[in-house]
């Protein structure tokens, strides 16, 4: 699907002007015009803003043509596994940024491309429906055309503004999943399933640190273009974008360390549980050690002997011995343990 947004220039002059058409926008917006009127508009020296929403072969095609658009670009415009990266020609310029996308199983963060191409009069956008970025920065265009007096240049800026915004709501979602799950393992030492979270966590940064690296590239090598930094506000304005973007960046690395912290807890969690498994099996094998001792002794030299030797005491008192035995040496390891802070 192809939208379109054509700044042309008021037809009513300022001599024409009364009194209820003098507060009028010096220049009119013309929407979703055809593709021959297209044509005709930019042949005329009309700002447009060209929106291709999940775009079909037939229409990159009449692109190309229109635009007069290089092979290379035409392929990237068909494939979606690019990075985010920004190609210079004599009429335009191409580039391509990412909108980090949450599909609705919630599984992973997925990077959605937004292709941009700006000419002197022209900007064109390639993307998906499912872009909520540029989405808003097309309707904030088409609900004020008195931005559109800025310039193309403008319109890249916003739609580069709505994606880096994207971004936010994602991070602040992590780092309160991050703390949630630190808090988890502080109280109860979490489970495999919070280790697992921490995990997916940490894949979650990695991706969306290999979409910000590239646009991080891509915009300050757009801020030395003179075709996009024609004048100083603008300039301004793709700074700050820019401060932004390294903003971002540096919370993704914090966040990342938090996670190492996280799993650190988790590894000294895993660390002592093995550890007080350990003692409780040393303190049960210790339990059953003067057992074994009285019991190997006792059945050995006394119940075991040969029937011409008389043993001077009773077999029911050696029992009631061995077991009075057993059962002091269960009281002192308890009061060993106990007092040496071992139970």
């Amino acid at each position: 699907m192809i939208r379109s947004l054509v700044i042309a220039p008021n037809p009513v002059s300022s001599a024409d002007m009364t009194e209820e058409t003098a507060s009028d926008s010096p220049v009119v917006l013309r929407r979703n015009l055809t593709q021959d009127n297209l044509e005709t508009c930019l042949a005329e020296g009309c700002k447009m803003w060209i929106d291709i929403v999940t775009p079909e072969v037939k229409e990159i095609r009449w692109l190309e043509g229109f635009l007069q658009l290089s092979p290379n670009v035409v392929e990237d415009l068909l494939r979606e596994d690019r990075s985010p990266t920004l190609l210079i020609y004599p009429r335009y310029l191409f580039l391509s940024l990412f909108q980090p996308y949450v599909p609705h199983n919630g599984n992973g963060i997925i990077g959605r491309e937004i292709h941009c191409i700006i000419g002197e009069l022209f900007f064109v956008t390639v993307r998906q429906a499912d872009t909520s970025a540029l989405e808003a920065a097309y309707e904030r265009v088409a609900h004020n055309p008195d931005s559109c007096s800025r310039g193309v240049a403008y319109f890249l800026y916003l739609t580069a503004q709505h994606v880096i915004d994207t971004y936010y709501p994602l991070l602040d979602r992590i780092s309160n999943q991050l703390n949630e799950l630190e808090e988890k393992l502080l109280d109860d030492g979490g489970d495999k399933q919070a280790q697992k979270s921490v995990y997916r966590i940490r894949q979650h940064l990695i991706g969306l640190r290999q979409m910000i690296a590239p646009q991080r590239e891509v915009l300050s090598n757009l801020m030395g273009e003179q075709r996009v930094s024609t004048d100083d506000d603008i300039r301004d304005l793709f700074r700050h974008l820019y401060g932004r973007l390294l903003g971002i960046y540096d919370v993704i690395d914090s966040q990342r360390d938090l996670t190492n912290n996280v799993l650190d807890i988790v590894a000294h969690q895993q660390s002592r549980k093995v550890g007080q498994a350990v003692n409780r099996l040393t303190i049960l094998s210790m339990v059953f050690l003067p057992f074994t001792f009285f019991v190997g002794l006792f059945d050995s030299n006394f119940f075991k002997v040969s029937e011409s030797v008389v043993l001077p005491i009773n077999g029911l008192i050696i029992s009631i011995l061995i077991t009075l035995m057993m059962i002091s040496s269960i009281v002192v390891m308890r009061i060993v343990f106990q007092r040496r802070d071992w139970v």
